[in-house]
Protein backbone atom coordinates (compact mmCIF):
# COMPACT_ATOMS: atom_id res chain seq x y z
CA UNK A 1 0.00 0.00 0.00
CA UNK A 2 2.73 2.24 1.21
CA UNK A 3 4.86 1.57 -2.19
CA UNK A 4 1.22 2.05 -4.22
CA UNK A 5 1.36 5.69 -2.51
CA UNK A 6 4.86 6.45 -3.29
CA UNK A 7 4.08 5.61 -7.20
CA UNK A 8 0.98 7.84 -7.58
CA UNK A 9 2.94 10.72 -6.04
CA UNK A 10 5.75 9.85 -8.53
CA UNK A 11 3.89 9.94 -11.65
CA UNK A 12 1.72 13.16 -10.78
CA UNK A 13 4.61 15.67 -11.86
CA UNK A 14 5.29 13.32 -14.99
CA UNK A 15 1.88 13.97 -15.91
CA UNK A 16 1.84 17.40 -15.63
CA UNK A 17 5.03 17.76 -17.63
CA UNK A 18 3.58 15.61 -20.77
CA UNK A 19 0.19 17.83 -20.68
CA UNK A 20 2.71 20.98 -20.57
CA UNK A 21 4.23 19.13 -23.38
CA UNK A 22 1.64 18.83 -25.24
CA UNK A 23 0.11 21.99 -25.01
CA UNK A 24 3.04 23.70 -26.13
CA UNK A 25 3.52 21.41 -29.38
CA UNK A 26 -0.22 21.63 -30.52
CA UNK A 27 -0.54 25.49 -29.13
CA UNK A 28 -4.17 26.94 -28.74
CA UNK A 29 -7.03 25.10 -31.11
CA UNK A 30 -9.56 26.94 -30.77
CA UNK A 31 -13.40 25.69 -31.78
CA UNK A 32 -13.80 28.12 -34.31
CA UNK A 33 -11.20 30.50 -36.69
CA UNK A 34 -11.44 33.94 -36.65
CA UNK A 35 -10.17 35.11 -40.05
CA UNK A 36 -9.02 38.89 -40.14
CA UNK A 37 -9.14 40.33 -43.40
CA UNK A 38 -6.14 43.32 -43.76
CA UNK A 39 -7.86 45.65 -46.38
CA UNK A 40 -8.16 49.69 -47.76
CA UNK A 41 -11.23 48.85 -49.03
CA UNK A 42 -14.44 49.68 -47.12
CA UNK A 43 -15.71 47.05 -44.60
CA UNK A 44 -18.57 45.94 -46.45
CA UNK A 45 -16.99 44.77 -49.70
CA UNK A 46 -14.52 42.85 -47.73
CA UNK A 47 -17.36 41.18 -46.44
CA UNK A 48 -18.26 40.51 -50.11
CA UNK A 49 -15.54 39.67 -51.55
CA UNK A 50 -13.77 37.30 -48.77
CA UNK A 51 -17.07 35.77 -47.38
CA UNK A 52 -16.50 33.06 -50.39
CA UNK A 53 -13.41 32.16 -48.91
CA UNK A 54 -14.41 31.96 -45.48
CA UNK A 55 -17.12 29.28 -46.08
CA UNK A 56 -14.59 27.78 -48.54
CA UNK A 57 -11.95 27.04 -45.59
CA UNK A 58 -15.09 26.36 -42.94
CA UNK A 59 -16.29 23.89 -45.17
CA UNK A 60 -12.50 22.18 -46.00
CA UNK A 61 -11.55 22.39 -42.68
CA UNK A 62 -15.07 21.70 -40.50
CA UNK A 63 -14.54 24.43 -38.33
CA UNK A 64 -16.78 27.93 -38.40
CA UNK A 65 -14.97 30.85 -40.07
CA UNK A 66 -15.77 34.14 -39.21
CA UNK A 67 -14.33 37.29 -40.80
CA UNK A 68 -13.06 40.39 -39.37
CA UNK A 69 -12.39 43.53 -40.50
CA UNK A 70 -9.50 45.40 -38.74
CA UNK A 71 -8.91 48.62 -40.64
CA UNK A 72 -5.06 49.62 -40.17
CA UNK A 73 -2.25 47.73 -38.56
CA UNK A 74 -2.65 49.17 -35.29
CA UNK A 75 -5.92 47.49 -35.25
CA UNK A 76 -4.55 43.98 -36.51
CA UNK A 77 -1.47 44.02 -34.33
CA UNK A 78 -4.27 44.34 -31.32
CA UNK A 79 -6.37 41.96 -32.47
CA UNK A 80 -3.64 39.25 -32.42
CA UNK A 81 -2.32 40.33 -29.65
CA UNK A 82 -5.62 39.75 -27.47
CA UNK A 83 -6.18 36.11 -29.49
CA UNK A 84 -9.14 38.12 -31.32
CA UNK A 85 -8.03 36.93 -35.09
CA UNK A 86 -6.55 33.04 -35.69
CA UNK A 87 -5.30 33.86 -38.94
CA UNK A 88 -5.36 37.01 -41.15
CA UNK A 89 -4.23 38.40 -44.73
CA UNK A 90 -2.07 41.68 -44.73
CA UNK A 91 0.56 43.34 -46.92
CA UNK A 92 4.20 41.85 -46.40
CA UNK A 93 5.23 44.37 -44.51
CA UNK A 94 2.85 44.61 -41.91
CA UNK A 95 3.17 40.31 -41.94
CA UNK A 96 7.29 41.08 -41.50
CA UNK A 97 6.84 43.20 -38.87
CA UNK A 98 4.15 40.86 -36.92
CA UNK A 99 6.79 38.09 -37.51
CA UNK A 100 9.51 39.87 -36.03
CA UNK A 101 7.74 41.25 -32.81
CA UNK A 102 7.07 36.97 -32.38
CA UNK A 103 3.77 37.89 -33.04
CA UNK A 104 2.98 35.76 -36.12
CA UNK A 105 3.82 32.83 -38.30
CA UNK A 106 3.63 32.39 -42.17
CA UNK A 107 0.35 30.44 -43.87
CA UNK A 108 0.57 31.31 -47.37
CA UNK A 109 1.59 34.08 -49.47
CA UNK A 110 -0.33 35.57 -52.59
CA UNK A 111 0.17 35.05 -56.19
CA UNK A 112 -0.64 38.36 -57.95
CA UNK A 113 -2.82 38.24 -61.67
CA UNK A 114 0.97 38.59 -63.00
CA UNK A 115 1.44 35.13 -61.76
CA UNK A 116 4.34 36.56 -59.27
CA UNK A 117 4.90 36.78 -55.85
CA UNK A 118 6.60 40.35 -56.01
CA UNK A 119 4.93 43.40 -57.50
CA UNK A 120 6.45 47.17 -58.33
CA UNK A 121 5.04 50.11 -57.13
CA UNK A 122 4.74 53.06 -59.78
CA UNK A 123 5.22 56.77 -59.24
CA UNK A 124 3.04 58.78 -61.03
CA UNK A 125 2.32 62.46 -61.85
CA UNK A 126 0.01 64.65 -64.38
CA UNK A 127 1.52 64.72 -67.77
CA UNK A 128 1.34 68.15 -67.78
CA UNK A 129 3.10 68.75 -64.83
CA UNK A 130 6.37 69.36 -66.16
CA UNK A 131 7.82 66.32 -63.65
CA UNK A 132 9.81 64.05 -65.89
CA UNK A 133 12.37 62.43 -63.32
CA UNK A 134 12.04 61.75 -59.16
CA UNK A 135 14.82 64.43 -59.45
CA UNK A 136 11.85 66.71 -60.28
CA UNK A 137 9.68 65.97 -57.36
CA UNK A 138 12.41 67.58 -54.69
CA UNK A 139 9.96 70.42 -52.89
CA UNK A 140 7.01 68.84 -54.16
CA UNK A 141 3.76 67.14 -52.84
CA UNK A 142 3.83 63.38 -52.92
CA UNK A 143 1.39 61.36 -51.90
CA UNK A 144 1.92 57.99 -50.44
CA UNK A 145 -0.76 55.18 -49.68
CA UNK A 146 -0.42 54.25 -46.01
CA UNK A 147 2.74 54.56 -43.94
CA UNK A 148 2.71 51.07 -43.12
CA UNK A 149 2.19 50.05 -46.97
CA UNK A 150 4.57 47.91 -48.93
CA UNK A 151 3.92 48.62 -52.26
CA UNK A 152 2.48 52.14 -51.11
CA UNK A 153 5.20 53.28 -49.36
CA UNK A 154 7.87 50.85 -47.80
CA UNK A 155 9.32 50.16 -51.44
CA UNK A 156 8.08 53.27 -53.28
CA UNK A 157 10.52 55.52 -50.45
CA UNK A 158 13.33 53.25 -50.96
CA UNK A 159 13.19 54.22 -54.54
CA UNK A 160 13.27 57.65 -53.78
CA UNK A 161 15.57 57.61 -50.88
CA UNK A 162 18.51 55.45 -53.49
CA UNK A 163 18.11 58.47 -55.86
CA UNK A 164 18.57 60.87 -53.08
CA UNK A 165 15.37 62.68 -51.91
CA UNK A 166 14.25 62.63 -48.44
CA UNK A 167 11.23 62.45 -48.95
CA UNK A 168 10.64 63.34 -45.10
CA UNK A 169 12.43 66.33 -45.66
CA UNK A 170 13.25 67.77 -49.39
CA UNK A 171 9.06 66.64 -50.14
CA UNK A 172 5.99 67.62 -48.70
CA UNK A 173 4.75 64.13 -48.03
CA UNK A 174 1.20 62.65 -47.52
CA UNK A 175 -1.27 59.67 -47.01
CA UNK A 176 -4.52 59.32 -48.55
CA UNK A 177 -5.67 56.19 -47.23
CA UNK A 178 -7.30 54.73 -50.30
CA UNK A 179 -6.11 53.71 -54.11
CA UNK A 180 -8.76 55.80 -55.56
CA UNK A 181 -8.09 58.77 -53.99
CA UNK A 182 -4.41 59.06 -54.37
CA UNK A 183 -5.36 59.09 -58.35
CA UNK A 184 -8.03 61.89 -58.00
CA UNK A 185 -5.34 64.02 -56.21
CA UNK A 186 -2.92 63.93 -58.86
CA UNK A 187 -5.29 64.60 -61.35
CA UNK A 188 -7.40 67.26 -59.41
CA UNK A 189 -3.57 69.30 -58.91
CA UNK A 190 -4.12 68.47 -54.99
CA UNK A 191 -0.60 66.61 -54.80
CA UNK A 192 2.16 66.97 -57.96
CA UNK A 193 2.60 62.86 -57.89
CA UNK A 194 1.85 59.60 -56.12
CA UNK A 195 2.49 56.08 -55.72
CA UNK A 196 0.73 53.15 -55.29
CA UNK A 197 1.45 48.77 -56.28
CA UNK A 198 1.70 48.98 -60.40
CA UNK A 199 -0.66 45.76 -60.73
CA UNK A 200 -3.22 48.12 -58.56
CA UNK A 201 -2.68 50.82 -60.84
CA UNK A 202 -3.50 49.16 -63.78
CA UNK A 203 -6.83 47.34 -62.32
CA UNK A 204 -8.11 51.31 -61.19
CA UNK A 205 -7.52 52.17 -64.42
CA UNK A 206 -10.64 50.10 -65.69
CA UNK A 207 -12.27 52.30 -63.28
CA UNK A 208 -11.26 56.05 -63.55
CA UNK A 209 -9.80 57.64 -66.06
CA UNK A 210 -6.04 58.09 -65.88
CA UNK A 211 -5.15 59.49 -69.64
CA UNK A 212 -3.83 62.93 -68.06
CA UNK A 213 -1.47 61.12 -66.05
CA UNK A 214 2.48 59.58 -66.84
CA UNK A 215 4.59 56.62 -64.89
CA UNK A 216 7.66 58.57 -64.43
CA UNK A 217 9.31 55.52 -62.28
CA UNK A 218 8.97 52.27 -61.13
CA UNK A 219 10.24 50.66 -58.07
CA UNK A 220 11.99 47.37 -57.70
CA UNK A 221 10.68 44.44 -56.68
CA UNK A 222 8.16 44.12 -53.21
CA UNK A 223 6.54 41.19 -51.71
CA UNK A 224 3.03 40.62 -52.53
CA UNK A 225 0.43 39.90 -49.42
CA UNK A 226 0.91 36.92 -47.08
CA UNK A 227 -1.44 34.83 -45.20
CA UNK A 228 -0.19 34.56 -41.53
CA UNK A 229 -0.96 32.78 -37.93
CA UNK A 230 -1.51 33.91 -34.80
CA UNK A 231 2.02 32.52 -33.21
CA UNK A 232 0.29 31.04 -30.50
CA UNK A 233 -2.25 29.42 -32.91
CA UNK A 234 -2.15 25.24 -32.75
CA UNK A 235 -0.43 23.41 -35.28
CA UNK A 236 -3.40 21.05 -36.31
CA UNK A 237 -5.26 24.46 -37.29
CA UNK A 238 -2.38 25.97 -39.19
CA UNK A 239 -1.96 22.72 -41.07
CA UNK A 240 -5.33 22.56 -41.94
CA UNK A 241 -5.78 25.96 -43.27
CA UNK A 242 -2.56 25.79 -44.95
CA UNK A 243 -3.02 22.69 -47.00
CA UNK A 244 -6.92 24.04 -47.81
CA UNK A 245 -5.72 27.30 -49.02
CA UNK A 246 -2.95 25.91 -50.80
CA UNK A 247 -4.89 22.95 -52.85
CA UNK A 248 -7.65 25.85 -53.63
CA UNK A 249 -6.61 26.16 -57.25
CA UNK A 250 -7.38 22.18 -57.35
CA UNK A 251 -10.30 22.41 -56.65
CA UNK A 252 -13.78 23.66 -58.68
CA UNK A 253 -15.47 25.79 -55.68
CA UNK A 254 -11.62 27.10 -54.90
CA UNK A 255 -11.38 28.04 -58.09
CA UNK A 256 -14.51 29.62 -58.61
CA UNK A 257 -13.65 31.99 -55.71
CA UNK A 258 -9.99 32.68 -56.46
CA UNK A 259 -11.30 33.54 -60.24
CA UNK A 260 -13.57 36.23 -58.24
CA UNK A 261 -10.68 37.79 -56.36
CA UNK A 262 -8.70 38.65 -59.67
CA UNK A 263 -10.29 42.11 -59.14
CA UNK A 264 -8.36 42.74 -56.30
CA UNK A 265 -5.06 40.94 -58.06
CA UNK A 266 -5.33 37.84 -56.42
CA UNK A 267 -4.80 34.61 -58.56
CA UNK A 268 -3.74 32.24 -56.21
CA UNK A 269 -2.03 31.26 -53.11
CA UNK A 270 1.24 29.47 -52.75
CA UNK A 271 3.45 27.70 -50.02
CA UNK A 272 5.35 31.03 -48.14
CA UNK A 273 9.10 31.94 -49.45
CA UNK A 274 11.27 32.86 -46.14
CA UNK A 275 13.29 34.77 -48.84
CA UNK A 276 10.95 37.79 -49.04
CA UNK A 277 12.00 39.07 -46.11
CA UNK A 278 15.16 39.25 -47.07
CA UNK A 279 13.77 41.58 -49.38
CA UNK A 280 11.82 43.65 -46.72
CA UNK A 281 14.41 43.92 -45.06
CA UNK A 282 16.87 45.22 -47.79
CA UNK A 283 14.00 47.87 -48.97
CA UNK A 284 13.58 49.18 -45.27
CA UNK A 285 17.71 49.74 -45.17
CA UNK A 286 17.58 51.56 -48.49
CA UNK A 287 14.36 53.60 -47.52
CA UNK A 288 16.51 54.50 -44.24
CA UNK A 289 13.41 52.87 -41.84
CA UNK A 290 14.43 51.03 -38.95
CA UNK A 291 13.94 47.32 -38.81
CA UNK A 292 11.99 46.53 -35.31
Amino acid sequence: MEMRRKINWFTVPILLMCISISATTLGNEPPSIRFGVMSLAQPARVYEQWTPMANYLEEKTGKKVELVVPRGFAKIKEAIENDEVDIFFSNSYVFYRLLREGKAKPVAQMLNIDDRIYSNSDIFVRSDSGIKTMADLKGKKFAFVSPMGAGGYLAPKALLQKNGIDTTVEMSESFTKNLSNSIHQVILKDVDGATMCGVNYRLMQRKIDTGELTIIAKSDDYPENVIGARASLGTDSIEKLKAAILTMRDDTKGKEILLAMESSKIRNFVAYDPAIEKVIEKLLTEAHIESK
